[in-house]
């Protein structure tokens, strides 16, 4: 009797899987994209602060335009407890009282921290060197100035008027003559 040797087949389905190439291949990919997106992320905050500061100025320029075109006082107040501003006109009781647009309906605010994720509002310097929430007062000639608790007029900012950003961006309002800048 006779044998004859077959090859004996098995039936397994073939191994799925990536080679040590493959693998290795991947994770310098991951690294270059990750090296490459991270400062990108950093320049997107950095945009955000940027454009919430030149919406504070631009928010004080308003007030400021407002002001000269009506002739009454107008302000800007800042809220730092949640980095609010809203524009403002003296009330009948001598308070602070928002302004509605006339025609919108709506006050003229904005939240800071809601419109631009992750800025806030750090510090404020009022023009009598007081720091903390406050209004920024415009007269008539657009100058800054400070008012009393009744809403009367106490005096002309000495110092210039300073809001800075959590970021470190900051925005002047200069003394007597109220221009806003952006150092």
């Amino acid at each position: 009797m006779t044998m004859t040797m077959t090859a004996i087949q098995h039936d397994r389905p073939a191994r799925a899987g990536f080679t040590l190439v493959e693998l290795m291949l991947v994770v310098v990919l991951m690294g270059i994209i990750s090296a490459s997106v991270i400062p990108a992320m950093a320049n997107v905050q950095d945009m955000r602060s940027g454009a919430a500061r030149d919406d504070i100025a631009r928010m004080l320029g308003v007030t400021r335009a407002r002001a000269m075109a009506t002739g009454a006082p107008m302000g800007l107040s800042v809220n730092l407890a949640d980095s609010r501003l809203d524009i403002v006109e003296i009330g009948a009781d001598g308070d602070a009282a928002e302004i509605y647009e006339p025609l919108t309906g709506q006050t003229r605010s904005i939240s800071i921290s809601s419109a631009y994720s992750g800025v806030g509002i750090e510090r404020m310097v009022n023009g009598d060197g007081t720091s903390g929430s406050g209004t920024i007062w415009f007269d008539y000639e657009g100058a800054p100035h400070m008012r009393n608790q009744d809403g009367s007029f106490a005096s002309l900012n000495e110092e210039p008027v300073e809001i800075e950003l959590d970021s470190g961006e900051r925005v002047l309002v200069y003394a007597y003559t109220g221009v806003v800048g952006t150092p």
